[in-house]
C-alpha cells in the first residue's frame, strides 16, 4: 500500500527520516496508537519539535574567521588536510597523476605510529606460498562487527591491499624479510616480518571459535624508515607541505556546493587559506585524545589509556576528531555507532593463549579461547580491569596446542634462542609467539607456587574467601579439563590442560589500552568522498585513514590483524588516484 497517499508513514522511512547525524540515534519515539484507533498497526510520527536541538557540546559550530584575517593564501589542485600514513599516501598517489598537491600538518613533521599491516597476496605472503580463502576472512571479520561494517570496504582491501603493499615496498632500495626467530635487523635496508607463522601444527581454522587469518606485515623497528621513502617520494613528485598549521574549517561554496579550501592557524597564530582546485581530503586521524567526543560517542572507553599520543607543534596530543568536525560543521555525515575503540590486550604472561582466567573475585568469568580484543572487552567489565591468567608448569607442552592471533604464544624455546629484538622494535611488534621458560619466569609481577593453595594467598592476600574461590574455581576447572568438555563456557576441549603440576603460575592480563578509536565520516565505498545526513556525496570532499568510516564499527576484531594501517593505505591510494585525476 502507498503509505504517502494514505498520509502515514511506513515502519522504515518514518525511522529514517528521524535519525540524527550524529550516531544514528532516534530523535524521539514513535507514538503506536491502539488497535482499535490504528487498526493497520502503523507508527503514527510524533510533533516536529519546534526547534532543532542544539548541536552536541562536542561539535560546538564552526569558528568564524573574516578574510581580513587571511595572511596568506595557497592553492593547489588537492589539498590534503593530515600527514600520516593516509595523507601521505594519498599525496603521493595523486601527484603521480601530475595534479599539484599541498599537505597541511598540525605536527612540526609528518607523523607515523607502529609499523603492521594486514595485507592479502602481497609478493612476500606470496613467496611463503599463504593462500586462503578471502572472504571467509571478510565474512567473520563481519560476524564480529554485527554486519554494521560496509563489507564492500572490505571487499576492496581484500583485493588491493598485497598490490599496494608491493606498491609502497618498490620504493626501498632493499628488503630484509625477517623470520619471526631472527633477532637482527639490517639497518640499511626495510626490515619486513611475518608475524605468527609458520601456524603451528594442528591448528585448524575451521574448528576455531575465533578464527584469525596470516596477514600482518611487521615493518621494524617501525614504519617510519619506510614513510621517509615515501615523503620523499612526495617531495620529488612536487607536492609542498605546510607543518605546525592546524585546519581549522573548511569553505563550501554557497553552503551545499563544493568543498574549495581549508582555513588553518599556524603556530604563530597567522591564518592561511588553502584552496583546491579539484578536492580537499581529510586524513586527520581518528578522535581518540578528545574526551568530549570520546564521551558521547563511545562513553565507556572514555577513560581508556592513550598509549599513541601524537603530539603536535603546540606539543598537544593530535587524533582530537578535527577532520570530524569540519566535515560535520559542512554537512558531513559521521556514520552511525556504535564506534569501536580499538583496545586488543597482548595477554599476560603466555599473551592472548586460553588458559585460565580468573576475576578479582576468583571466579571464571569467559571462555578465555577467543582474541586480545574480545578478551579486552570482557576484562573491562571487570572490577579493576585485570584478570589473573593462571598455569602450571606443563605450559610449553600446551602452547603448540593453543590457537593463533595477535598476541598468541605457540612456541617454548631455549632461553637462548627466544627472540630478542632491539628495545626500539617494541611499539611495532607487539608479542611474538616465542617464548622460553626463562623468559616466562621473568615477567614483571608473574606469581610462582608450589600449591595451589599458595597460589591462592599470593593472588587474594587477606582474603580467605576469595582464596577459597580460587582453589574451587581450579577444581571445576580441573574436572571439565579431565572430562574433555567445558561444560560452562564451552572452550575448545584441546585447550582444556588441567592445573595440577607444580610450579604454578599466575600473572595478570589487564584490559588493552586504546589504540585507536574507530568511528569516522560515511563515505561513498568506491571512491572515499564524503556522504552528507542524505547519503550525498559533498562535491569536493573526502576523507581516508582513521577519518574515514565505514570500516570497523561496534568493535575492532583482530581476525585479520593490522587492517587498520592497511586500509589507510589502500584507501589514502584509490581516494589519491580519484582526486588526481578529476
Amino acid at each position: 500500500m502507498d503509505s504517502e497517499k494514505n498520509g502515514t508513514l511506513s515502519r522504515r522511512n518514518f525511522l529514517k527520516g528521524s535519525a540524527l547525524a550524529f550516531g544514528g540515534f532516534i530523535a524521539a519515539p514513535a507514538l503506536l496508537a491502539g488497535c482499535g484507533e490504528n487498526p493497520n498497526d502503523r507508527l503514527i510520527p510524533p510533533s516536529p519539535p519546534a526547534a532543532p536541538p542544539p548541536p552536541p557540546a562536542w561539535l560546538g559550530t564552526a569558528p568564524e574567521i573574516p578574510d581580513g584575517k587571511i595572511a596568506e593564501e595557497r592553492v593547489a589542485d588537492v589539498v590534503i588536510v593530515g600527514a600520516g600514513l593516509a595523507g601521505l599516501t594519498a599525496a603521493r598517489a595523486a601527484s603521480e597523476h601530475g595534479a599539484s598537491v599541498l599537505v597541511m600538518e598540525r605536527g612540526s613533521t609528518w607523523q607515523c605510529r607502529s609499523g603492521q599491516y594486514g595485507t592479502i597476496g602481497n609478493r612476500y605472503q606470496r613467496e611463503l606460498g599463504i593462500t586462503f580463502d578471502k572472504n571467509e576472512a571478510i565474512l567473520e571479520n563481519m560476524k564480529q562487527m554485527g554486519y554494521r561494517s560496509d563489507q564492500r570496504m572490505w571487499k576492496y582491501w581484500a583485493d588491493h591491499s598485497g598490490e599496494d603493499f608491493d606498491w609502497m615496498l618498490d620504493l626501498a632500495p632493499a628488503v630484509h624479510l625477517m623470520k619471526e626467530t631472527d633477532t637482527e635487523l639490517d639497518r640499511t635496508k626495510i626490515n619486513l616480518m611475518m608475524m605468527h607463522y609458520p601456524l603451528p601444527k594442528g591448528y585448524n581454522r575451521a574448528e576455531e571459535n575465533s578464527p584469525t587469518y596470516p596477514t600482518v606485515m611487521t615493518l621494524l623497528p617501525s614504519q617510519e624508515p619506510l614513510l621517509t621513502l615515501v615523503y620523499e617520494k612526495c617531495l620529488a613528485q612536487g607536492c609542498k607541505f605546510i607543518f605546525a598549521t592546524r585546519a581549522q574549517k573548511l569553505i563550501r561554496e554557497d553552503g551545499d556546493g563544493r568543498v574549495t579550501a581549508v582555513v588553518g592557524e599556524d603556530i604563530h597564530g597567522k591564518f592561511v587559506k588553502c584552496t583546491a582546485r579539484k578536492a580537499v581530503v581529510l586524513a586527520t586521524g581518528d578522535y581518540g585524545n578528545n574526551k568530549e567526543m570520546m564521551s558521547y560517542f563511545v562513553p565507556w572507553a572514555v577513560d581508556y589509556l592513550n598509549v599513541f599520543p601524537n603530539r603536535d607543534a603546540w606539543d598537544s596530543p593530535t587524533n582530537t576528531g578535527d577532520g570530524h568536525k569540519m566535515a560535520a560543521w559542512v554537512g558531513g555525515k559521521i556514520e552511525d555507532g556504535p564506534h569501536a575503540p580499538m583496545i586488543h590486550t597482548l595477554g599476560g604472561p603466555l599473551g592472548v593463549d586460553a588458559y585460565l582466567l580468573l576475576n578479582d573475585d576468583g571466579k571464571r568469568f569467559v571462555n578465555e579461547d577467543i582474541g586480545g580484543q574480545q578478551l579486552s572487552c570482557a576484562i573491562y567489565r571487570q572490577r579493576s580491569d585485570y584478570a589473573w591468567q593462571i598455569f602450571d608448569a606443563n605450559f610449553p607442552e600446551q602452547l603448540g596446542a593453543m590457537g593463533v592471533s595477535h598476541g598468541s604464544v605457540n612456541h617454548c624455546v631455549p632461553a637462548a634462542e627466544n627472540p630478542k629484538l632491539p628495545p626500539d622494535c617494541q611499539w611495532a611488534i607487539g608479542r611474538t609467539s616465542y617464548t622460553s621458560v626463562e623468559d616466562v619466569e621473568k615477567t614483571p609481577g608473574l606469581v610462582r607456587a608450589d600449591t595451589l593453595e599458595e597460589l591462592a594467598a599470593a593472588l587474594a592476600p587477606e582474603r580467605p574467601a576469595v582464596q577459597r574461590t580460587i582453589l574451587s574455581e581450579i577444581a571445576r576447572y580441573n574436572a571439565l579439563a579431565h572430562a574433555h568438555l567445558d561444560t560452562d563456557f564451552g572452550k575448545a576441549s584441546k585447550r582444556l590442560f588441567p592445573i595440577e603440576k607444580p610450579p604454578f603460575y599466575a600473572g595478570k592480563m589487564l584490559g588493552g589500552a586504546l589504540l585507536v578509536n574507530m568511528g569516522g565520516l560515511t563515505v561513498n565505498p568506491e571512491d572515499g568522498n564524503v556522504l552528507d545526513r542524505g547519503y550525498h556525496g559533498i562535491p569536493g570532499l573526502y576523507a581516508v585513514g582513521n577519518t574515514q568510516g565505514g570500516r570497523f564499527v561496534g568493535d575492532y576484531p583482530v581476525v585479520t590483524a593490522g587492517v587498520s594501517h592497511a586500509f589507510a593505505l589502500v584507501y589514502g591510494r584509490l581516494v589519491g588516484n580519484v582526486v588526481g585525476k578529476l
